[in-house]
């Protein structure tokens, strides 16, 4: 868990997706440039120029990587420069100009690792994202990317959970949910699916089954911050305290993040 949503958590935001960032496409206005961004929101795609949102001391590491990635208008394999290029858009909270380079690579060379990617980069920046419009178009694009994995891949249950997720954002709901329950038909003890289950509990205010999803999460995998963070939560929420100052008291005591322990010291706070 994100020590940021863990804070989230605190002052009582709970969501599917925790949200924290919003991030906006970047795009370099010279012609010269190998690939540009793409606005898909807009009918025909238009490139916008946001160049001034990078810092500037980081522009010369992204034009380095750009010019390793690509010769006149080809992608060269090179796997590393993406990777680069990828991790420094992250850095600057630029998620969904990480997930254009890696759609862009992954068409380019059409692998399920490199489409795993591109559906992994498209699912975090539908993470961070806010603007209904632009959740809808990255989790569109997160499906679009994922669905070429599953095509030649249908027992990958990661991708099966980031994809129901996507869903659950949508206008169709149930499908992300019935995905969930049918990872845990064929994994009972799927931690991710354990997970958003739980997480879906909660944000229907339905504790008590998010208690039952986060308390078998945390016997089958008794070191995720997030199982035992949010089951402390959940045993607040129902009332019993006893239970939520022993689990809140174990969560500080596995990581020693100032966000972790701040979280935690509030709610002890409450429960005191």
């Amino acid at each position: 868990m994100k020590k940021n949503q863990i804070i989230l958590l605190t002052v009582g935001i709970l969501a599917v997706v925790l949200l924290y960032l919003l991030p906006t496409s970047v795009v370099d206005n010279n012609d010269n440039d190998l690939l540009q961004f793409v606005d898909e929101s807009k009918p025909g795609g238009e490139v916008i120029d946001h160049s001034s949102e990078i810092p500037e001391e980081i522009q010369p590491k992204i034009d380095f990587w750009k010019e390793k990635l690509a010769s006149s208008s080809d992608l060269k394999k090179d796997e590393v420069a993406l990777d680069s290029l990828m991790v420094i858009f992250q850095n600057i909270n630029q998620y969904d100009s990480a997930a254009y380079y890696a759609e862009s690579f992954a068409k380019e060379f059409e692998t399920i690792t490199l489409w795993q990617k591109a559906g992994d980069a498209y699912f975090e920046a539908f993470t961070f994202a806010l603007e209904p419009k632009k959740v809808e178009r990255l989790g569109n694009k997160a499906r679009e990317m994922y669905n070429k994995v599953l095509e030649q891949t249908p027992d990958n249950l990661d991708v099966k959970n980031n994809l129901a997720m996507t869903y659950i954002a949508s206008s169709s709901p149930m499908q992300g949910i019935t995905m969930l329950r049918e990872i845990l038909e064929v994994d009972s003890r799927n931690e991710k699916a354990l997970l958003n289950m739980g997480r879906l509990s909660m944000q229907s205010n339905q504790f008590d089954k998010a208690v039952e999803r986060f308390e078998a999460l945390v016997s089958y995998h008794p070191n995720s911050l997030d199982g035992n963070y949010l089951l402390a939560v959940c045993y607040f929420e129902t009332g019993s305290n006893e239970k939520a100052k022993a689990q809140f008291q174990k969560v500080k005591n596995m990581d020693s993040d100032p966000a972790v322990q701040t979280a935690v010291s509030e709610y002890l706070k409450r429960i005191n």
